[in-house]
């Protein structure tokens, strides 16, 4: 697996060695950075890390700071791994917990507004329309909730926010809340 594009463009990193973990691939990556645009100078959370591909992603795309969430500890010692090879460990925050144990702590409350971008991927069995409903809080104001769910799954409704686009790619689909 590669960055696609970017400062870090080309650039290899490793997948976690579990079938825990089922990556977005490049052509996600690229249809989702397509779609998005640019996060050049927002903070960017990847709820869900999984490889880390995705907010790698971001930052090599201009990211002025990713934070990102992975419960598994063997699959967070890879993306920690991951951010040391390709020289992030300055605009790269690693939260080793669930999304909802983030989102339970006293540093989360109240939900602060401060993610241009958060991209939501969860493994397809645990989509949860109030973990997803709970990140929107912490959108900024013209801020995208990026989703990626399987195709057989329709996108959930979610309050406050409203689906923008909806794509498929082969087994998975990106929506966009906005």
């Amino acid at each position: 697996m590669k960055i696609i594009a970017g400062e870090l463009g080309g650039r290899p990193i490793e997948q976690p060695k579990t079938r825990a973990v089922r990556p977005l691939s490049e052509k996600v990556r690229a249809a989702l950075f397509d779609v998005f645009g640019s996060p050049a100078s927002l903070t960017v959370l990847d709820a869900y890390a999984g490889s880390g591909a995705a907010g790698f992603e971001a930052a090599s795309r201009g990211a002025a700071l990713v934070e990102a969430i992975e419960a598994n500890a063997r699959v967070a010692k890879t993306i920690q791994a991951n951010a040391r090879c390709l020289n992030l460990e300055w605009g790269y925050v690693l939260h080793q917990m669930t999304v909802e144990t983030w989102l339970a702590s006293p540093q989360q409350q109240p939900p602060t507004p401060r993610y241009g971008l958060i991209i939501a991927d969860p493994p397809y069995a645990r989509l949860d329309r109030d973990v997803l409903q709970r990140l929107t809080a912490y959108l900024t104001e013209g801020g995208v909730l990026a989703l990626s769910h399987s195709r057989k799954t329709p996108p959930p409704a979610l309050s406050g926010v409203e689906l923008k686009v909806a794509k498929t790619y082969g087994d998975t689909a990106l929506s966009f809340y906005g």
